[in-house]
């Protein structure tokens, strides 16, 4: 299992959002509707930076929100929400426009996930991309020529 499972109805386009949580909240939204995780899951990972900071904004604009798995979460999920104005995790400028939420049942499952996600992410001409995408066709074909 790697990035194949952020599929087009898993990612959210939009222009901007009023907080980080607000940005935690709408990018989990598709993993909620597909009941993948619970509502519990979502104020864990908000909890969890409240409580260690802005820990998931893995570079500049990149977040991947998540927590530890639970029985809050019925199975590996991967969403995205990606904004035209990024959003900042914390007063000393952490910024994000592109929100991934990752979804683990155990302490392995999903490494395969993260690792095609670090693969994908770790390439600035792919981030670059990615922020520059108008729509989730363009998103999908980024993520697959990188898979």
């Amino acid at each position: 299992m790697s990035l194949e499972i952020l599929t087009k109805d898993r990612i959210i386009l939009e222009s901007e959002v009023e907080s980080w949580e607000q940005a935690i909240q709408k990018a989990s939204q598709p993993l909620l509707e597909q009941n993948i995780i619970k509502n519990e899951y979502i104020d864990s990972m908000i909890k969890s930076v409240e409580d260690l900071g802005p820990y998931i904004v893995i570079a500049p604009e990149i977040a991947i929100a998540h927590a530890r798995p639970d029985n809050n979460v019925n199975e590996v999920g991967l969403s995205l929400l990606k904004l035209n104005k990024h959003i900042n995790f914390s007063e000393n400028g952490h910024y994000a426009s592109l929100i991934f939420v990752l979804s683990a049942i155990d302490n392995s499952s999903h490494l395969k996930v993260l690792q095609s996600l670090a693969q994908l992410l770790g390439d600035q001409k792919n981030v670059k991309q990615l922020m520059e995408s108008k729509d989730k066709d363009e998103i999908i074909n980024i993520i697959k020529e990188n898979d």
